[in-house]
Formats: structure tokens, C-alpha cells, sequence
């Protein structure tokens, strides 16, 4: 008789290169995306059935697949492939961006389109995963403003950070695809 399972048999201790290229891969995309979590739930909503572990499930499936590259134990994660919202709406195109010493500003544009509502809402969501630091604009700006100016956090002063653009509409139930911006300050 040819055993497959034995409870007494010890467990080998040494993880195989898959394993441990996987467990990387979950670790680096999780540490990305979790200081995101609520932002991520909200923009993922729709790809989760209205589910914000499901939708941050989709998140990290997405930046698994498209925001990973090298090999173990050389894995990164590349921050202008992440997607922070998915969704039909239309995006915007970001056409400037000025940075002060203390402030940002946006010049965007958005092309007519029967899904894309003058109304909508812009978002930026500045990230600095290095510092554990992300935030998101408080004051509320639509499509029509064309200029979004905030004012940065004292803790992003002098800092790099990646900054990420996206719409939503005014009952916060569909959005666009995150748009990236760079990564900024420093």
C-alpha cells in the first residue's frame, strides 16, 4: 500500500521558491495597498458588488498582476501601474501640475461624454508608502473647476509621494480608473 497521508510524518521545514515568491508578492502588495484600504474600498466598490472586502480583494488581485515585476527575492511594486479606482466613468487628463513648497495644484481637463457629468467629483489621493502617510483632498472639486489646489500635510513636506487622480459621481457610486501623476515633493 503506497501512503499519501500520514499525521506523524514531519512537515518539511524549508519553503519552495514558489511558495516564497508568492508570499513576497502577497507582502509587498499588501503593505502598498493597506494604509489605502478605505480609499481602495470606496473606488473598487463596483468590481466588489458593493462588498469592501471583496472590492479590496479585486485591488490587490489587479496590483498583483499588473503593478508587480522582477523575480524573488527582487520583487517591487510599480507605483504608476497601481490602480487606486476602477470603474466606467471617464477619467480626467491631467494637463499641469505645480508644485509649491507647501501647496499642489492640478490643471485638468475632461472631454464631453454623456457618462461624464460636469458635477463629478475629482479626488487626489497623495501617498508616501515609505512614510506611512496618505491622504485625500477635503475641499470638493468637480470636472467643470478644471484647477484643483490643496494644501499640503506638514508631514509631506519635503518628502517624495505619488499622487493619484480619479472621478466620482456626486451619489459616490461609480468612478474612473485612477489616473497617476507622478511622484512628486522631495
Amino acid at each position: 500500500m503506497d501512503f499519501f497521508y500520514d499525521k506523524n510524518r514531519p512537515k518539511a521545514t524549508e519553503k519552495t521558491y514558489g511558495k516564497l515568491a508568492v508570499q513576497q508578492r502577497m507582502r509587498l502588495a499588501m503593505a502598498f495597498l493597506n494604509p489605502l484600504r478605505s480609499i481602495v474600498a470606496e473606488g473598487w466598490a463596483s468590481q466588489g458588488k458593493g462588498n469592501k472586502s471583496k472590492a479590496f480583494g479585486q485591488a490587490l488581485k489587479n496590483l498583483m498582476h499588473d503593478a508587480l515585476e522582477g523575480q524573488y527575492p527582487e520583487q517591487r511594486i510599480i507605483p504608476e501601474r497601481v490602480l487606486i479606482s476602477m470603474g466606467i466613468l471617464p477619467g480626467v487628463q491631467v494637463e499641469d501640475v505645480v508644485i509649491g513648497q507647501h501647496e499642489l495644484e492640478i490643471h485638468f481637463s475632461s472631454e464631453t461624454n454623456p457618462l461624464a457629468g460636469a458635477g463629478d467629483e475629482v479626488v487626489l489621493v497623495v501617498y508616501s508608502p515609505e512614510e506611512g502617510i496618505a491622504g485625500r483632498n477635503t475641499e470638493a472639486c468637480t470636472r467643470s473647476d478644471g484647477t484643483l489646489r490643496v494644501e499640503l500635510p506638514p508631514p509631506l513636506w519635503g518628502i517624495p509621494f505619488h499622487a493619484y487622480l480619479f472621478a466620482c459621481n456626486a451619489r459616490k457610486r461609480q468612478y474612473s480608473k485612477s489616473v497617476y501623476i507622478g511622484q512628486l515633493g522631495g
